[in-house]
């Protein structure tokens, strides 16, 4: 939206230039003020992928989120403040970070690729990246210290979305979008995550919403929580993306089985009635699943072609099921057609790790699970209770999504899940260290004397 009002008014390099500024000011702001600057700023501009492109022409605007995380870091330094936050998650970080870069030199034996030595390779550069969002995580928590400045993070998260969807409403009031047609897709802001990428990123984040909307008790905010639901709901409707759908009934059904019940009977009315309560050009995407039949396929074309991929991974799998190929292997293979990815995340771990790849990813996973549900089960602040639901149904809406394509590697996609995470390390912390002064004032209250024992 900022870029085409910026168009509108020939504003274009202004507001690039102010970007570009604002990278160097955040920078700077984390170094000499707060850390958490910079990490407003990342959670602000982190799914802004197409916006971020426009930077590239600049010094160092292709490092936009590196830089300003780079800021915080430093600023956390300085402080003597720890950087790696300790939590449960810990090690399953550290031990995939150290994994997978050792997956890549792994994968220079099955393809003709450079050594992973530079930032300049595109598999090192696609590892950075990945791990890099271990690291926010990791950042917010050291430097996202009170529950207001939780809040303002999450009112971010909120502004950025408001801006994706406006933008992307706007493109589809220019289309014709009573039927469904290709043509009309559109991945938006997130750039070359493409448009399912977009359609998971609107499910995990509608998915977070709603645990908080359950919680919620202030109409103002309920009303605003319900307002952008309805309009993620919307922009994620006609991305047409089929396991966005899915993955959005995960995330409410996780909603409804850990605290709002009737979302359950919510999800049992669409799963019924689709054919009936959903768009046109809806209903049309979801029939498209089973045309096939009437070629003697069980599925449309762009299924039969999953199914192929996910057969070939399978065989990949099987002649190095240990480790795999390695670590971003896969895409350079040319093994199906022009396809680059097995289209499931799963597979492609499996193909590219092996058994112990997807044993930590899964166990990754759990520990998510984990994490989110301890703070749960732990918190009697309706705020941190709402957050973790919210966390949990994210995570559920994730696990589910990556049986449909990669959703898990890409920055713009599920980048604020590790941001979530982050925070929701930092309540874990705040939780218990609440439960220890509670603990500490009994013990107290219990040694000293009371006003009748002194008046004896």
């Amino acid at each position: 939206m900022l870029l085409a009002i910026s168009l509108h008014f020939g504003l274009e390099s202004a507001l690039q230039y102010a970007l570009y500024l604002t990278m160097f000011g955040a920078f700077l702001g984390s170094i000499l003020w707060r850390p958490s600057v910079g990490v407003y700023l990342l959670v602000l501009s982190l799914p802004l992928q197409t916006v971020r492109y426009h930077l590239h022409s600049y010094p160092l605007g292709a490092q936009f989120l590196d830089i300003t995380l780079l800021g915080s870091i430093i600023g956390l330094l300085i402080r003597r403040e720890t950087i790696f936050f300790k939590s449960p998650a810990n090690g399953i970080l550290l031990l995939l970070t150290i994994f997978y870069y050792l997956s890549l030199w792994q994968g220079v034996f099955f393809i003709n690729v450079p050594l992973p030595l530079f930032i300049g390779d595109t598999r090192f550069s696609d590892w950075k990246n990945y791990v890099e969002m271990f690291l926010i995580a990791f950042v917010v928590a050291s430097a996202i210290k009170q529950k207001s400045e939780v809040r303002l993070l999450i009112l971010m998260t909120c502004f950025s979305v408001l801006l994706i969807n406006r933008t992307y409403a706007s493109l589809l009031g220019g289309r014709d979008i009573s039927h469904f047609s290709d043509e009309i897709r559109e991945a938006g802001a997130l750039g070359y995550a493409g448009v399912n990428g977009f359609a998971a990123f609107e499910a995990m984040f509608t998915s977070f919403l709603l645990g908080l909307y359950v919680y919620q008790r202030k109409l103002v905010v309920k009303l605003g929580l319900l307002g952008l639901i309805a309009m993620c709901c919307y922009c994620l409707l006609f991305s047409f993306s089929r396991g966005g759908y899915i993955g959005l009934l995960a995330g409410f059904s996780t909603v409804g089985l850990l605290k709002a019940r009737h979302l359950l009977l919510v999800v049992l009315v669409v799963l019924i009635g689709w054919q009936t309560l959903l768009p046109a050009a809806v209903q049309e995407r979801i029939s498209m699943t089973n045309e096939g039949a009437s070629k003697g396929q069980n599925f449309d074309a762009s299924s039969e072609e999953r199914l192929e991929i996910w057969e070939d991974a399978v065989n990949m799998f099987k002649q190095n099921p240990v480790l795999g190929t390695g670590f971003d292997t896969y895409q350079f293979m040319g093994r199906v057609g022009p396809y680059t990815d097995t289209h499931n995340y799963y597979m492609k771990v499996i193909a590219e790790t092996g058994i112990v790849g997807l044993a930590l990813y899964l166990f990754l996973l759990a520990k998510l699970f984990d994490v989110g549900s301890t703070l749960f089960r732990s918190s009697t602040d309706p705020f941190w209770s709402a957050f973790s639901l919210g966390f949990l149904a994210l995570v559920a809406s994730a696990v589910v999504l990556n049986f449909f394509g990669d959703r898990w590697t890409y920055q713009q996609v599920d980048g604020y899940l590790w941001v979530f995470l982050g925070c929701a390390m930092r309540g874990q912390r705040a939780v218990q260290e609440e439960r220890d002064r509670m603990e500490a004032d009994a013990t107290l209250d219990a040694v000293l004397p009371t006003p009748e024992t002194v008046a004896v």
